[in-house]
């Protein structure tokens, strides 16, 4: 058996990659990690800074990879992504067979993103709009949105401070996926070879930020394929 671990984007929860689950080989076990202050960690202070999400991360994939896994990280959950394989192996920990990156520019090219924590929350609305990931419902619903922003705010402010500093390369072999229409370059995603001692195989699917939403048919493809090779017991 092969645990699939997905790692969080910013503002979300451990639900949000379960469209997943049904396409996933049956070998493949989904295990969703959550950052606090949200879903079941809801009593928990958020965290602002990207090393203390890691390290939250780290202590909770200790269960789960004692044997094969895999790593999905979606936007800053590819951050996170890269941040924990480099603790994982600092600590001389197994590491995942597979990293499966999607609507992330590389770790080191930071220093681009646009700065959207300090907006107000109309604009920062907007900006939500724009990324495509939240239903107009939700968006035009105050209540919802009142709940909402702070947690994606926070979330935006870790990611948008973070200062990147290179750690070497790690034995992970790195899928790397944005959207068409979304402003991530081929160059900004191929500083991930910096990351991986493999040459990170880079591709682009139809759509913006969130194009994952209609991929994930093609994402749990790529998943299966990685361990199609694999003999399980």
């Amino acid at each position: 058996m092969i645990n699939l671990i997905t790692l969080p984007y910013a503002g979300g929860n451990k639900f949000a990659y379960n469209a997943l689950k049904p396409l996933l080989n049956r070998h493949i076990t989904l295990v969703p990690l959550e950052l606090p202050g949200r879903g079941q960690r809801m009593n928990l202070p958020l965290l602002g800074d990207l090393h203390q999400m890691a390290d939250d991360l780290l202590v909770q994939v200790n269960p789960y990879i004692r044997g094969d896994y895999m790593f999905f990280g979606h936007s800053m959950g590819g951050t996170l992504g890269n941040l924990l394989i480099h603790r994982l192996q600092a600590s001389g920990r197994r590491l995942p067979l597979h990293f499966l990156v999607t609507g992330c520019a590389a770790p080191k090219v930071n220093h681009l993103r646009t700065v959207r924590h300090k907006l107000p929350d109309r604009d920062l609305r907007e900006e939500l709009r724009a990324l495509g990931g939240f239903p107009e419902e939700v968006l035009n619903n105050q209540a919802l949105m009142e709940f909402f922003l702070p947690i994606i705010r926070e979330d935006m402010r870790a990611l948008e401070l973070y200062q990147y500093q290179p750690l070497g390369k790690y034995d992970v072999p790195v899928t790397v996926i944005n959207g068409t229409s979304e402003p991530i370059s081929d160059e900004m995603a191929a500083g991930w070879a910096d990351e991986t001692s493999f040459a990170p195989d880079i591709r682009r699917l139809d759509g913006d930020h969130f194009f994952i939403l209609q991929h994930f048919a093609e994402l749990a493809a790529i998943l299966n394929k990685q361990t199609a090779r694999t003999s399980f017991v």
